[in-house]
Protein backbone atom coordinates (compact mmCIF):
# COMPACT_ATOMS: atom_id res chain seq x y z
CA UNK A 1 0.00 0.00 0.00
CA UNK A 2 0.90 3.53 -0.88
CA UNK A 3 -0.70 6.74 -1.30
CA UNK A 4 -1.20 10.59 -0.71
CA UNK A 5 -4.22 11.93 1.19
CA UNK A 6 -5.53 15.48 2.87
CA UNK A 7 -4.31 15.89 6.43
CA UNK A 8 -7.88 17.32 7.07
CA UNK A 9 -10.01 14.32 5.14
CA UNK A 10 -8.05 11.84 6.92
CA UNK A 11 -8.62 13.65 10.24
CA UNK A 12 -12.06 14.49 9.52
CA UNK A 13 -12.88 10.36 8.73
CA UNK A 14 -10.60 9.02 11.60
CA UNK A 15 -12.93 11.26 13.91
CA UNK A 16 -16.22 10.17 13.04
CA UNK A 17 -14.62 6.38 12.32
CA UNK A 18 -13.32 6.44 16.24
CA UNK A 19 -17.07 6.39 17.44
CA UNK A 20 -17.44 2.95 16.36
CA UNK A 21 -14.53 1.68 18.80
CA UNK A 22 -15.47 0.16 22.17
CA UNK A 23 -14.19 1.96 25.40
CA UNK A 24 -12.92 -1.36 27.02
CA UNK A 25 -12.44 -4.47 25.09
CA UNK A 26 -10.27 -7.62 25.46
CA UNK A 27 -9.91 -7.72 21.69
CA UNK A 28 -6.99 -5.61 20.31
CA UNK A 29 -7.99 -5.80 17.05
CA UNK A 30 -10.71 -3.75 17.12
CA UNK A 31 -8.84 -0.97 18.79
CA UNK A 32 -7.73 -1.07 14.57
CA UNK A 33 -8.84 0.94 11.62
CA UNK A 34 -9.49 -1.19 9.01
CA UNK A 35 -7.74 0.53 5.41
CA UNK A 36 -7.97 -1.14 2.25
CA UNK A 37 -6.51 0.58 -0.86
CA UNK A 38 -7.70 -0.06 -4.47
CA UNK A 39 -5.78 2.37 -6.68
CA UNK A 40 -7.30 5.41 -6.16
CA UNK A 41 -9.73 4.55 -3.62
CA UNK A 42 -9.63 4.20 0.09
CA UNK A 43 -11.76 2.29 2.14
CA UNK A 44 -11.10 2.86 6.31
CA UNK A 45 -13.74 0.93 8.69
CA UNK A 46 -14.34 -0.02 12.08
CA UNK A 47 -16.20 -1.91 14.48
CA UNK A 48 -17.25 -2.71 18.15
CA UNK A 49 -18.90 -6.40 16.74
CA UNK A 50 -21.95 -4.66 17.41
CA UNK A 51 -21.81 -1.74 14.96
CA UNK A 52 -19.31 -1.10 12.02
CA UNK A 53 -18.66 2.32 10.32
CA UNK A 54 -17.26 1.94 6.81
CA UNK A 55 -16.01 5.11 4.84
CA UNK A 56 -14.74 5.60 1.34
CA UNK A 57 -12.28 8.42 1.15
CA UNK A 58 -10.46 9.93 -2.09
CA UNK A 59 -6.34 9.53 -2.43
CA UNK A 60 -3.42 9.77 -5.12
CA UNK A 61 -2.44 6.04 -5.65
CA UNK A 62 -2.02 3.27 -7.65
CA UNK A 63 -1.54 -0.03 -5.45
CA UNK A 64 -4.04 -2.14 -3.87
CA UNK A 65 -3.87 -4.20 -0.29
CA UNK A 66 -4.92 -4.16 3.27
CA UNK A 67 -4.03 -3.26 6.86
CA UNK A 68 -5.28 -2.94 10.56
CA UNK A 69 -4.00 0.43 12.32
CA UNK A 70 -4.06 1.71 15.63
CA UNK A 71 -6.42 4.39 15.44
CA UNK A 72 -6.27 6.34 18.30
CA UNK A 73 -2.42 6.87 18.16
CA UNK A 74 -3.14 7.67 14.21
CA UNK A 75 -6.01 10.09 14.93
CA UNK A 76 -3.81 11.92 17.46
CA UNK A 77 -0.68 11.92 14.87
CA UNK A 78 -3.29 13.13 12.08
CA UNK A 79 -4.26 15.93 14.73
CA UNK A 80 -0.94 17.39 15.26
CA UNK A 81 0.13 17.06 11.66
CA UNK A 82 0.40 20.63 9.66
CA UNK A 83 -2.61 21.19 6.96
CA UNK A 84 -1.37 19.81 3.44
CA UNK A 85 -0.90 16.22 1.91
CA UNK A 86 0.45 13.08 4.07
CA UNK A 87 2.15 9.60 2.50
CA UNK A 88 1.02 6.87 3.88
CA UNK A 89 2.94 3.91 3.09
CA UNK A 90 2.88 0.05 4.43
CA UNK A 91 5.73 -2.34 4.15
CA UNK A 92 5.99 -6.16 3.61
CA UNK A 93 5.88 -6.81 7.13
CA UNK A 94 3.05 -4.22 7.59
CA UNK A 95 4.95 -1.43 9.31
CA UNK A 96 3.41 1.84 8.56
CA UNK A 97 5.00 4.65 7.36
CA UNK A 98 3.67 8.31 7.70
CA UNK A 99 4.96 11.15 5.88
CA UNK A 100 4.71 14.74 6.14
CA UNK A 101 6.20 18.47 5.21
CA UNK A 102 7.21 18.34 8.93
CA UNK A 103 8.96 14.79 9.70
CA UNK A 104 8.59 11.09 9.31
CA UNK A 105 6.97 8.60 11.53
CA UNK A 106 6.31 4.36 12.18
CA UNK A 107 3.61 2.49 13.57
CA UNK A 108 2.89 -1.09 13.62
CA UNK A 109 0.30 -2.20 12.00
CA UNK A 110 -1.82 -5.48 12.55
CA UNK A 111 -2.56 -7.92 10.26
CA UNK A 112 -5.82 -8.03 8.06
CA UNK A 113 -6.67 -11.54 8.59
CA UNK A 114 -7.26 -10.64 12.51
CA UNK A 115 -9.89 -7.93 11.67
CA UNK A 116 -13.55 -9.36 11.76
CA UNK A 117 -15.26 -9.48 8.34
CA UNK A 118 -17.78 -6.66 7.13
CA UNK A 119 -21.45 -7.06 8.38
CA UNK A 120 -23.72 -8.69 6.07
CA UNK A 121 -27.51 -7.62 5.16
CA UNK A 122 -29.66 -10.94 5.06
CA UNK A 123 -32.90 -10.93 3.36
CA UNK A 124 -32.68 -6.92 3.67
CA UNK A 125 -36.20 -4.27 2.90
CA UNK A 126 -34.85 -0.45 1.98
CA UNK A 127 -36.93 1.82 3.54
CA UNK A 128 -36.31 5.60 2.36
CA UNK A 129 -36.91 7.92 4.92
CA UNK A 130 -36.93 11.61 5.49
CA UNK A 131 -33.18 12.37 7.59
CA UNK A 132 -35.70 14.93 9.21
CA UNK A 133 -38.36 12.56 10.40
CA UNK A 134 -35.11 10.11 11.51
CA UNK A 135 -33.57 12.91 13.90
CA UNK A 136 -37.39 13.43 15.21
CA UNK A 137 -37.51 10.50 16.50
CA UNK A 138 -34.02 10.07 18.10
CA UNK A 139 -34.76 13.76 19.77
CA UNK A 140 -37.85 12.21 21.04
CA UNK A 141 -37.25 8.66 22.00
CA UNK A 142 -33.54 7.85 22.62
CA UNK A 143 -33.32 9.64 26.28
CA UNK A 144 -35.77 7.42 27.75
CA UNK A 145 -33.26 3.79 26.86
CA UNK A 146 -32.32 1.81 29.60
CA UNK A 147 -28.28 2.13 30.76
CA UNK A 148 -28.53 -1.10 31.97
CA UNK A 149 -26.71 -3.94 30.00
CA UNK A 150 -28.58 -6.63 31.91
CA UNK A 151 -31.79 -5.59 29.92
CA UNK A 152 -30.07 -5.47 26.42
CA UNK A 153 -33.61 -4.93 24.57
CA UNK A 154 -34.11 -1.42 27.02
CA UNK A 155 -31.20 -0.58 25.39
CA UNK A 156 -32.65 0.16 21.84
CA UNK A 157 -35.72 1.87 20.16
CA UNK A 158 -38.61 -0.29 18.71
CA UNK A 159 -39.67 0.77 15.69
CA UNK A 160 -43.32 -0.11 14.34
CA UNK A 161 -43.44 0.65 10.47
CA UNK A 162 -46.58 -0.09 8.42
CA UNK A 163 -48.07 2.10 5.70
CA UNK A 164 -49.76 4.45 7.67
CA UNK A 165 -46.46 5.75 9.30
CA UNK A 166 -44.92 4.37 12.66
CA UNK A 167 -44.47 3.73 16.42
CA UNK A 168 -41.10 4.32 17.96
CA UNK A 169 -41.28 3.45 21.80
CA UNK A 170 -38.15 3.48 24.17
CA UNK A 171 -38.33 2.81 27.92
CA UNK A 172 -35.61 1.95 30.98
CA UNK A 173 -38.26 0.51 33.13
CA UNK A 174 -38.80 4.21 35.13
CA UNK A 175 -40.16 6.04 32.44
CA UNK A 176 -41.63 5.25 28.51
CA UNK A 177 -41.85 7.48 25.63
CA UNK A 178 -44.10 6.51 22.40
CA UNK A 179 -43.99 8.83 19.33
CA UNK A 180 -45.99 8.22 17.05
CA UNK A 181 -46.30 9.78 13.35
CA UNK A 182 -48.50 9.36 10.62
CA UNK A 183 -48.97 10.27 6.78
CA UNK A 184 -45.19 9.37 6.62
CA UNK A 185 -44.20 7.81 3.26
CA UNK A 186 -42.41 4.72 4.26
CA UNK A 187 -42.92 2.70 1.10
CA UNK A 188 -45.22 0.38 2.04
CA UNK A 189 -42.58 -1.36 4.58
CA UNK A 190 -44.54 -3.42 7.33
CA UNK A 191 -42.36 -4.39 10.09
CA UNK A 192 -41.44 -4.19 13.69
CA UNK A 193 -37.83 -3.92 14.51
CA UNK A 194 -35.53 -2.88 18.31
CA UNK A 195 -32.96 -0.61 17.23
CA UNK A 196 -29.81 0.01 19.41
CA UNK A 197 -29.40 3.53 20.98
CA UNK A 198 -25.89 3.59 20.39
CA UNK A 199 -26.74 3.72 16.28
CA UNK A 200 -29.35 6.12 16.57
CA UNK A 201 -27.16 8.28 18.35
CA UNK A 202 -24.33 8.09 15.79
CA UNK A 203 -26.89 8.70 12.92
CA UNK A 204 -28.10 11.79 15.22
CA UNK A 205 -24.72 13.81 14.95
CA UNK A 206 -24.15 12.64 11.41
CA UNK A 207 -27.72 13.46 9.77
CA UNK A 208 -28.44 16.38 7.69
CA UNK A 209 -32.07 17.82 8.06
CA UNK A 210 -32.33 18.48 4.24
CA UNK A 211 -32.10 15.13 2.47
CA UNK A 212 -33.85 11.67 2.19
CA UNK A 213 -31.79 8.30 3.98
CA UNK A 214 -32.12 5.27 2.67
CA UNK A 215 -32.29 2.52 5.36
CA UNK A 216 -31.83 -1.35 4.93
CA UNK A 217 -33.63 -3.31 7.19
CA UNK A 218 -32.41 -7.33 7.22
CA UNK A 219 -33.12 -9.95 9.76
CA UNK A 220 -30.26 -9.48 11.93
CA UNK A 221 -28.67 -5.73 11.12
CA UNK A 222 -30.01 -2.38 9.72
CA UNK A 223 -27.82 -0.25 7.57
CA UNK A 224 -27.99 3.42 6.25
CA UNK A 225 -26.01 5.23 3.79
CA UNK A 226 -24.73 8.70 4.91
CA UNK A 227 -23.37 10.26 1.62
CA UNK A 228 -19.85 8.74 1.43
CA UNK A 229 -20.27 6.59 4.64
CA UNK A 230 -21.97 3.38 5.82
CA UNK A 231 -23.01 2.26 9.03
CA UNK A 232 -24.25 -0.76 10.26
CA UNK A 233 -25.90 -2.56 13.20
CA UNK A 234 -26.88 -5.59 14.80
CA UNK A 235 -30.77 -5.35 15.78
CA UNK A 236 -31.83 -6.32 18.96
CA UNK A 237 -33.44 -9.68 18.63
CA UNK A 238 -35.60 -10.19 22.24
CA UNK A 239 -38.88 -9.35 22.28
CA UNK A 240 -39.81 -5.73 23.22
CA UNK A 241 -42.29 -5.00 26.36
CA UNK A 242 -45.93 -4.64 26.00
CA UNK A 243 -45.84 -0.90 26.22
CA UNK A 244 -49.29 -0.13 25.72
CA UNK A 245 -50.34 -2.93 28.69
CA UNK A 246 -48.47 -0.14 31.07
CA UNK A 247 -49.95 3.01 29.84
CA UNK A 248 -52.87 3.87 31.97
CA UNK A 249 -56.38 4.56 30.42
CA UNK A 250 -57.52 6.43 33.38
CA UNK A 251 -56.08 9.27 34.61
CA UNK A 252 -58.67 12.05 35.26
CA UNK A 253 -56.57 14.31 37.66
CA UNK A 254 -55.83 16.91 35.19
CA UNK A 255 -52.11 19.01 35.84
CA UNK A 256 -51.31 21.80 33.54
CA UNK A 257 -48.10 23.98 34.06
CA UNK A 258 -45.46 26.25 32.16
CA UNK A 259 -42.36 23.31 31.41
CA UNK A 260 -39.99 25.95 32.28
CA UNK A 261 -40.96 27.22 35.30
CA UNK A 262 -42.07 24.23 35.96
CA UNK A 263 -38.14 22.40 35.43
CA UNK A 264 -36.31 25.04 36.61
CA UNK A 265 -38.02 24.93 40.03
CA UNK A 266 -37.20 20.93 40.57
CA UNK A 267 -33.54 21.39 39.85
CA UNK A 268 -33.05 23.96 42.52
CA UNK A 269 -35.09 21.71 44.56
CA UNK A 270 -33.10 19.04 43.56
CA UNK A 271 -29.93 20.28 44.81
CA UNK A 272 -30.61 19.59 48.29
CA UNK A 273 -32.23 15.93 47.55
CA UNK A 274 -30.60 12.88 48.66
CA UNK A 275 -27.85 12.08 46.23
CA UNK A 276 -29.35 8.18 45.95
CA UNK A 277 -32.62 8.49 45.60
CA UNK A 278 -32.89 11.79 44.25
CA UNK A 279 -36.57 11.90 45.12
CA UNK A 280 -38.59 15.40 45.27
CA UNK A 281 -42.43 15.55 46.16
CA UNK A 282 -45.20 17.11 44.39
CA UNK A 283 -47.53 18.76 46.54
CA UNK A 284 -50.54 19.45 44.15
CA UNK A 285 -53.62 21.42 44.71
CA UNK A 286 -56.03 23.87 42.91
CA UNK A 287 -53.65 26.44 41.32
CA UNK A 288 -50.79 25.69 43.32
CA UNK A 289 -48.13 23.26 42.75
CA UNK A 290 -45.11 22.78 45.66
CA UNK A 291 -42.04 21.32 45.13
CA UNK A 292 -40.24 19.58 48.39
CA UNK A 293 -37.46 17.78 49.11
CA UNK A 294 -35.53 16.75 52.34
CA UNK A 295 -32.24 14.90 53.01
CA UNK A 296 -32.21 13.85 56.86
CA UNK A 297 -28.67 12.46 56.35
CA UNK A 298 -27.00 15.90 55.43
CA UNK A 299 -29.65 18.22 56.64
CA UNK A 300 -30.96 19.85 53.65
CA UNK A 301 -34.39 20.70 52.57
CA UNK A 302 -35.76 22.29 49.61
CA UNK A 303 -38.98 24.16 48.90
CA UNK A 304 -40.30 26.15 45.63
CA UNK A 305 -44.08 27.05 45.00
CA UNK A 306 -45.37 27.73 41.77
CA UNK A 307 -48.22 28.76 39.94
CA UNK A 308 -50.90 25.53 38.16
CA UNK A 309 -54.05 24.91 37.02
CA UNK A 310 -55.26 21.83 38.24
CA UNK A 311 -58.46 19.51 38.18
CA UNK A 312 -58.61 17.02 41.15
CA UNK A 313 -58.41 15.52 44.26
CA UNK A 314 -55.62 17.15 46.15
CA UNK A 315 -52.55 14.82 45.47
CA UNK A 316 -49.08 14.47 47.42
CA UNK A 317 -47.04 12.24 44.62
CA UNK A 318 -43.10 11.30 44.22
CA UNK A 319 -40.50 11.25 41.38
CA UNK A 320 -36.76 11.01 40.91
CA UNK A 321 -35.82 14.47 40.21
CA UNK A 322 -33.69 13.39 37.08
CA UNK A 323 -36.16 11.13 35.69
CA UNK A 324 -38.35 14.04 36.02
CA UNK A 325 -36.45 16.90 34.49
CA UNK A 326 -35.14 14.69 31.80
CA UNK A 327 -39.26 14.03 30.85
CA UNK A 328 -39.60 17.96 31.17
CA UNK A 329 -36.59 18.78 29.24
CA UNK A 330 -37.83 16.80 26.18
CA UNK A 331 -41.70 18.45 26.08
CA UNK A 332 -41.58 20.52 22.89
CA UNK A 333 -44.47 22.91 24.33
CA UNK A 334 -44.48 25.72 26.45
CA UNK A 335 -47.51 24.41 28.76
CA UNK A 336 -47.41 20.44 29.68
CA UNK A 337 -50.60 18.96 30.31
CA UNK A 338 -49.67 15.99 33.17
CA UNK A 339 -52.60 13.62 34.09
CA UNK A 340 -52.45 11.64 37.06
CA UNK A 341 -54.39 8.88 39.10
CA UNK A 342 -52.89 8.75 42.11
CA UNK A 343 -49.39 8.86 44.49
CA UNK A 344 -49.00 4.95 42.92
CA UNK A 345 -49.70 5.06 39.98
CA UNK A 346 -47.64 6.34 36.58
CA UNK A 347 -48.44 10.26 35.57
CA UNK A 348 -48.89 10.54 31.57
CA UNK A 349 -46.93 13.87 30.52
CA UNK A 350 -48.38 15.44 27.37
CA UNK A 351 -47.89 18.46 25.20
CA UNK A 352 -50.66 21.08 25.36
CA UNK A 353 -50.40 20.91 21.06
CA UNK A 354 -49.48 18.05 19.01
CA UNK A 355 -48.12 18.52 16.14
CA UNK A 356 -50.20 17.86 13.19
CA UNK A 357 -49.64 14.00 12.62
CA UNK A 358 -47.83 13.35 15.49
CA UNK A 359 -48.99 12.10 19.32
CA UNK A 360 -46.20 11.74 21.94
CA UNK A 361 -46.94 10.19 25.06
CA UNK A 362 -44.66 10.07 27.88
CA UNK A 363 -45.00 7.91 31.24
CA UNK A 364 -43.35 8.40 34.40
CA UNK A 365 -43.24 6.05 37.38
CA UNK A 366 -43.51 7.51 40.86
CA UNK A 367 -41.63 6.59 43.75
CA UNK A 368 -42.55 6.03 47.27
CA UNK A 369 -41.83 8.93 49.30
CA UNK A 370 -40.34 8.66 52.48
CA UNK A 371 -42.59 9.02 55.89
Amino acid sequence: MNFLIDKNILYNTLNILSRAIPKRSTLPIINCAFFTQTNNKLNIRTTDLEISISIDCEIEGSETGSIAIPINKLLEITNAIPSGKIKMQVSDIGKVNIECEKGQYTIMGQPKNDFPTEQEINNGTTLTIKTKEIKNIINNTAYATSKDDLKPVLQGVLFKINEEGFISVATDGHRLVKFEKTNVETNNFNGTVVVPTKFLSLLNSLLEENENSSMIVGDNHIQIQIKNATITSRIIKENFPDYEGVIPKDNENTLIVDKNIFTEAVKRVSIFSNKASKQVALNISENNLIITTEDPENITSGKEEIECEYQGKPMTIGYNAAYLKEVLQHQETNEIKVLLKSPLNAGLFLPMQQEQHENKTTLLMPIRLND
